[in-house]
């Protein structure tokens, strides 16, 4: 598996970060990123199919180590192959599904399966 990096999150101080919101809306999500002192970051993700939050405590070194406070695609994702494969829609609602990680120091990883995803400040 390769892990390609998609936006890094603006630089800040660590204990500027004051935490996040995951929000579904139909088939597109909105992670918000809010950051004490800077305008709060934000990243979507469109045509979800799936997504996991995984706590801190239960956090391992690779999702710390590949996505710390940033997005990145894991590419060539076994777990993303084994949930294509599986689906068993006859139309499927998307083109093609990518693997996105972000780990959020203090909350955990998000893991996404979507068609696409962008980062900008709000």
């Amino acid at each position: 598996m390769k892990i390609e990096l998609i936006a890094e999150l603006p630089e800040f101080d660590t204990g500027q970060y004051e935490g996040c919101e995951f929000l579904m809306a139909g088939a597109d999500a909105k992670l918000t990123i809010r950051l004490a002192e800077l305008p709060s970051f934000e990243i979507r993700f469109s045509r979800v199919r799936w997504h996991q939050f995984t706590a801190l405590p239960n956090c391992d070194a690779a999702m710390v180590e590949s996505a710390y406070f940033r997005l990145v695609e894991l590419t060539g994702s076994q777990v993303l192959s084994s949930f294509v494969e599986s689906d068993r829609a006859s139309k499927r609602a998307y083109r093609e599904l990518h693997h996105y990680r972000v780990f959020l120091d203090e909350t955990g990883c998000h893991e996404v399966f979507a068609e696409s995803a962008s980062a900008k400040p709000r």
